[in-house]
């Protein structure tokens, strides 16, 4: 209890990054949990506002401008929360490094929050690497240029 007592700042943060490193491995495992709407659903919203619109421009009456209700995107909410709580955790170690801490300490919660952050940026360079290429893929599929097709 006493190398905690003394490394509040480093094991506080080795702890916070530990908490973002698991929710982020968690999410990115169990996949996305709140529903996306489908097309069909997205189409019929559209489709009954143009009829309501129509039918309130002929009888007259001045059409009322609905407000969508906002739901929260829970993976937005689950996502920005471990990259805070990594950038926290690196915050800590930081001034745990200053107050000349554990070294231990200290470097797990440098992994940690780092490891979180850069477990965040692979995703997300992952993403962009597979859009470059499809994107590409369907250029050469409209020039012609695609060999065996």
């Amino acid at each position: 209890m006493e190398i905690l007592s003394q490394n509040k700042f480093s094991s506080l943060g080795m702890l916070l990054g530990t908490i973002a490193l698991i929710l982020g491995i968690l999410h990115f495992s169990l996949g996305p949990f709140s529903p996306k709407p489908t097309l069909q659903t997205v189409v019929a919203g559209q489709v009954s506002a143009v009829k309501k619109g129509l039918i309130a421009g002929i009888t007259g009456k001045q059409t009322t401008a609905e407000t969508d209700k906002k739901t929260v995107d829970i993976d937005k909410v689950i996502r920005n929360t471990g990259i805070v709580t990594a950038v926290i955790a690196l915050g800590l170690a930081f001034i745990g490094g200053m107050r000349k801490e554990n070294r231990w300490g200290i470097t797990g919660a440098l992994v940690f929050a780092g490891g979180t952050l850069m477990f965040h940026a692979v995703l997300f360079g992952i993403g962009l690497i597979c859009a470059i290429l499809f994107l590409l893929l369907i250029i050469s599929i409209l020039n012609g240029s695609l060999p065996g097709l």
